[in-house]
């Protein structure tokens, strides 16, 4: 397939997926399909190249739009129930998410397809794979402001991305058996709770909370205080597990291994990527993560431009073609694929006019990789958060280069201490420090007067300036007159 047909018709795709999102309903979609091809023969003339190229991306839209549409429209027999007490079995289909008075998991019943959030008592503590009889009044999810003021978050599709359609709170719960889950799942995620619960051991709160963020994308733990603070200094965004968050990782392994030969170095780096995924329990936010980790290293060692940015798309179009609805309602991913393409295409362009911060300890590189996916994620942070902090650069630089030590430092003083908490704790301690300045610098930024604005951005807004952004880069890159765009 030529370049252009495959970017045309993986954005087609992505866009049908994105208009269905919307709810759109099947009428327009036709009349547009039609509307494109009948353009489509208008324009031609008998040429053959742009009928074929216009009938692609019609059937690409329309592919994208009926994907997304036919997702987890399988019939929804618990939908007379709602509003009723219900008595349910059948088992815990998700790792339970553990909080102070509470714990929340999901809970997949024998008798529909459609999932249940319940919430439960915070003991006793439930498992994946268990299997329990929970008896309790059968709810249907509802929309809130994100923020006060603000446009209405679609929880109810958020958690359909997970196949979850109803909530259950505080029912009673009988467990009638362990062990129902797939295997490998099971010892997946036994050795994410064996590494929380030595992580949680080894440093102190908020730091352990902070490294729950950094390693496992797991925020919910952090206090509302410090959450805030990382929002109006402009840092949220590094308590989001994304694929920036896994590659500084995996460079800083590149380095430590430097001195072997290239070929080798990345060999490591990718190798850290998929143990990191392993360890941590290889969740879908983690997989997709490090997926996009990966790619960042592929564009480090991809000769064209070209190889790296079909390696992105293709990957991107792979998971949504598995899961469309993480296009419009996974933050985790929005944020892994703004980040990659901005630590691919608009750092090393950053890297070129930084010439007057110095190369000492790596700060120009870390500079450029800051501008780089700052440029690329503010707009969309407008959009979801409804917030812009105006002292973000100057927060991300003294903060982002100390979130490598952290993350190497946690990780290993946690696999440390599955041998002895003796040799794990000198390790813990110096990056419980690192933890500690990162969270006192976002508490001392978040004080200053107009550290943040509230300042929102509409979904037509947000896709304006993503279309301005791609067109000056392609100008840019085209006047550089470089093949390859290394990530700094």
């Amino acid at each position: 397939m030529s370049s252009r047909s495959f970017y045309c018709a993986s954005l087609s795709f992505f866009a049908g997926v994105l208009v269905s999102s919307l709810s759109i309903s099947r009428g327009p979609l036709l009349a547009g399909i039609i509307l494109l091809i009948a353009l489509a023969l208008v324009s031609s003339r008998g040429r053959a190249k742009p009928l074929l190229l216009c009938l692609l991306c019609a059937v690409a839209f329309g592919s994208g739009f009926l994907r997304m549409a036919g997702f987890g429209e399988s019939g929804h027999p618990l939908d007379a129930h709602v509003g009723e007490v219900a008595s349910l079995s059948g088992t815990v289909c998700s790792e339970p998410e553990e909080r102070d008075t509470a714990q929340r998991f999901c809970f997949a019943p024998e008798s529909s397809p459609d999932r249940v959030l319940v919430t439960a008592a915070r003991y006793p503590l439930y498992s994946y794979g268990d299997r329990l009889s929970a008896s309790g009044k059968l709810s249907s999810p509802r929309n809130f402001e994100a923020y006060e003021g603000g446009p209405e978050f679609d929880y109810v599709s958020y958690l359909a991305k997970e196949g979850i359609r109803y909530t259950m709170f505080m029912p009673h719960i009988e467990l009638s058996g362990r062990d129902q889950g797939h295997g490998l799942l099971r010892t997946l995620y036994a050795a994410k709770r064996s590494f929380v619960e030595r992580m949680q051991f080894l440093f102190p709160e908020p730091e352990s909370s902070l490294l729950g963020g950094l390693l496992l994308g797991e925020k919910d733990s952090l206090p509302k205080d410090v959450v805030e603070d990382f929002k109006d200094a402009g840092l949220v965004h590094i308590l989001v597990l994304s694929g920036y968050n896994v590659t500084i990782v995996a460079e800083s392994l590149m380095k430590a291994f430097s001195f072997l030969p290239r070929t080798f170095g990345r060999s490591a780096g990718a190798l850290s990527i998929v143990l990191f995924a392993v360890m941590t329990g290889a969740s879908a936010t983690t997989v997709r993560a490090s997926v996009m980790a990966l790619i960042v290293l592929l564009a480090k060692s991809a000769s064209r431009r070209y190889d790296i940015t079909r390696a992105l798309i293709t990957a991107a179009f792979f998971m949504v073609l598995h899961n469309p609805s993480i296009l419009a309602f996974d933050m985790s991913f929005q944020l892994s694929f703004l980040a990659t393409l901005g630590l691919i295409y608009v750092a090393p362009l950053a890297l070129e006019r930084l010439g007057f911060v110095t190369e000492r300890f790596k700060l120009r590189e870390v500079a450029a990789a800051t501008v780089g996916t700052q440029v690329a994620v503010l707009p969309f942070l407008m959009h979801a958060m409804g917030q812009v902090s105006l002292i973000s650069l100057v927060t991300n630089l003294l903060v982002l280069p100390f979130v490598p030590y952290a993350m190497l430092g946690g990780f290993g003083a946690i696999a440390l201490g599955s041998v002895s908490s003796a040799i794990a704790f000198p390790l813990a301690w110096a990056t419980s420090l690192v933890l500690s300045y990162m969270i006192r610098v976002a508490a001392v930024f978040a004080q200053v007067p107009f550290a943040s604005i509230q300042a929102t951005a509409s979904a037509g807004a947000l896709a304006v300036v993503y279309v301005f952004m791609a067109a000056s880069l392609i100008r840019a890159w085209r006047r550089r007159g470089s093949s390859q765009p290394s990530a700094s």
